[in-house]
């Protein structure tokens, strides 16, 4: 199992500071989580969010990269209808470069048609620009000059340089939260991040899978599913903080929820994707309990709440890499 942790780099008007000191507090306590053994960094993307819900995750994974040594770093999720992809696939390349091989890539189709609508394109068109986007991130970092015809690409024999250290491209992920989506990340042999209960996520992609004759355990899956260790469990302080924090969190989503943009479809149940807490033995047991229920390769957890100092939330994170990550190493 491997552990990462996912920002949003979010900054609340009810506990707002400079955008530098939150930006540099957490790349500062991104360097930390390296030093505890964590093995994954992650960045989320929306647009046009009053607290500046991440809308540029990819500056950000440069600086990450030039800070880092050993950890992962990825999105969960880059929109990638939003993309050309060719420039993202020289900005993907060149980071990976600066990383030394350490860049992965997890893309999702969207979904607010605010969003949308301001990149100039359609929620209507996010299926085929995200096939055409992942066959055209490929093309580029392949060695031979790339051409391409397709409804919103035309390429004419570019050639990306240079290219990613990772050959043949740095790993690709694909958020699913219907069926559609999972059969489409495993038609497109990307690895999953699901959304929605096994039948509406990683069933499907399986069964998509096997219909091209591809092996799971090629495949990673990975969860965002948050944890909060410590010796108190629920009557720690910090977490009274940290929950009120997480509640605005999840207000920030129910308009999008209300607006129907996240539709799982008939029968799908979205993975719960609430805080695991406890005493480490307590987490233990329950991560136990998510694997058994999903085959989970990574599980993601978030670093800091919105507006929260992340020096208050460091202690935390060490102690669930002391006595929770070892476990299942």
């Amino acid at each position: 199992m491997r552990f990462g942790l996912v920002y949003d780099f979010r900054n609340p008007a009810a506990w707002r500071k400079p955008w530098p000191e939150v930006y540099q507090g957490l790349l500062q306590q991104v360097t930390y989580a390296e030093e505890l053994g964590y093995d994954s960094i992650w960045l989320t993307e929306h647009h046009f969010v009053e607290d500046g819900y991440t809308p540029s995750p990819v500056p950000i994974m440069a600086a990450i990269a030039a800070r880092t040594r050993r950890v992962e770093i990825s999105t969960d999720i880059l929109i990638l209808p939003l993309y050309h992809p060719v420039k993202l696939a020289e900005d993907i390349a060149t980071i990976d470069i600066i990383s030394n091989g350490r860049v992965m890539l997890g893309v999702g189709s969207g979904y607010r048609d605010e969003e949308f609508a301001a990149f100039g394109t359609s929620r209507k068109e996010r299926g085929s620009r995200m096939e055409e986007g992942v066959a055209v991130l490929r093309g580029c970092w392949g060695d031979a000059p790339f051409s391409f015809s397709g409804r919103h690409y035309q390429l004419d024999s570019i050639d990306v340089v240079p290219k990613p250290v990772q050959r043949p491209h740095p790993p690709l992920w694909m958020a699913a939260t219907a069926e559609p989506a999972a059969r489409r990340a495993a038609r497109l042999g990307l690895h999953l991040l699901p959304q929605a209960d096994r039948a509406g996520g990683y069933d499907a992609w399986l069964d998509e899978l096997a219909k091209h004759g591809r092996d799971p355990r090629d495949y990673r899956i990975g969860m965002i599913k948050a944890w909060f260790v410590s010796a108190q469990g629920r009557d720690d302080a910090v977490w009274h903080e940290a929950r009120e924090r997480e509640r605005y969190r999840a207000g920030t989503h129910a308009p999008w929820l209300r607006a129907g943009y996240i539709q799982p479809g008939p029968g799908i149940v979205p993975i719960d994707q609430s805080y695991m807490v406890g005493t480490p033995a307590e987490v233990i047991r329950l991560i136990d309990a998510q694997a058994k229920e999903l085959p989970l390769t990574d599980i993601i957890g978030w670093a800091t709440p919105p507006g929260m100092d992340p020096q208050t939330m460091n202690p935390y994170l060490e102690r669930f890499a002391r006595e929770v990550m070892p476990h299942f190493r």
